[in-house]
């Protein structure tokens, strides 16, 4: 069981081509028509596909093959895992640009340094960039999602620039949505620590280990692959354990689709205080130049689940067993166009 899980986080709105309701096996053949190969995405030789399940077929778990169980879930798992990076990356982006913008950082240098990020802080920021930008009325050209219209926007930021009144909208709400107080002076430092991405095999793995790779009741009716909770009276909020023990008044978290629910769990470990460790070794990672190391990253979600350090050996062993780091380097489909899935549920 893992800690209360955050809101769920505005989404970007994409072209699609919604697909009819398909089972297991035509899922499987789905994935062969658009050459969406594991093996091949495991070398580099191929990119994922836009392809977003709403949730998970029904019959997945009356496959015969536990192989074919496991491709079509992690099938299913890769692209959503690295829409929801993408999303993270592009406002990670913006907000390194605006930050090197006011520290006077010209845009060629802030680039080659778009990998690292400040030093992990103490209990209180030291030597971070400082603004003040509180929530107000949405400004003209804001989308949905945080981003600028276009036609709003003025291009790189100037050198030593201070912060326009649109910018500093795009903050505020940025903020708000990472857990932190817009109506502070907002430390863009702080705020970058939380801004960034889950390594895919970590969260492979862990939506595997949380959902018996897809086929937990949770999975198939609540489209719940994480183990978030949540203790809403609201029916419709969540589904009860059968082995849940008295006294205990939370439910798993239920989702509209897969891609909320991917959302809603790096909004968790981006923000809840039991996952400041994960945000600060990540931060330190950055900081250093090096990649996102899994299984390093892992010793510091002991508090992910009440089992402590027998959860986090469980899901390394499984990140071992499956071979999922090969599938940190994948990337995805540079085609905007996503094609939605729709699945036969379970009833």
């Amino acid at each position: 069981m893992t800690r209360p899980a955050a809101p769920a986080v505005a989404q970007v709105q994409q072209p699609v081509t919604v697909q009819p309701k398909l089972d297991a096996q035509n899922l499987l053949a789905l994935f062969k028509e658009k050459n969406f190969t594991l093996d091949e995405v495991r070398t580099g030789e191929r990119p994922v596909p836009r392809i977003v399940l709403a949730g998970l077929p029904r019959d997945l778990g009356k496959m015969d093959s536990v192989d074919d169980r496991k491709q079509i879930f992690v099938n299913t798992m890769l692209p959503l895992l690295l829409l929801v990076n993408e999303e993270i990356e592009r406002d990670r982006a913006r907000l390194m640009a605006l930050r090197d913008s006011m520290k006077g950082v010209p845009a060629d240098a802030a680039a080659k340094a778009a990998a690292t990020t400040a030093p992990i802080p103490g209990n209180t920021p030291v030597g971070g960039t400082v603004v003040t930008a509180a929530v107000r009325t949405p400004a003209a050209g804001v989308t949905p999602h945080g981003g600028a219209d276009p036609a709003q926007t003025t291009g790189t930021p100037t050198p030593g620039a201070a912060m326009s009144p649109l910018d500093q909208v795009w903050v505020a709400r940025l903020a708000a949505r990472y857990g932190m107080d817009p109506a502070r002076k907002i430390d863009l430092d702080a705020l970058l620590r939380r801004v960034d991405v889950v390594p895919v095999s970590m969260a492979l793995a862990q939506a595997a280990e949380e959902s018996g790779w897809g086929t937990s009741r949770f999975a198939q009716h609540g489209n719940a692959l994480f183990g978030q909770l949540t203790w809403s009276e609201e029916e419709k909020e969540g589904i009860t354990p059968r082995n849940r023990h008295p006294g205990d008044t939370s439910r798993f978290r239920k989702f509209e689709d897969l891609l909320e629910c991917v959302r809603v769990y790096m909004q968790n470990l981006n923000t809840h205080d039991a996952y400041a460790q994960f945000r600060a070794t990540r931060a330190s990672l950055r900081r250093q130049g090096k990649p996102l190391d899994t299984m390093l990253l892992l010793n510091t979600l002991d508090k992910y689940s009440e089992l402590g350090p027998v959860y986090v050996k469980a899901v390394r062993s499984l990140i071992r067993t499956n071979n999922l780091r090969d599938f940190d380097q994948a990337v995805l489909h540079n085609e905007p166009q996503q094609i939605v899935v729709q699945v036969k549920r379970a009833s």
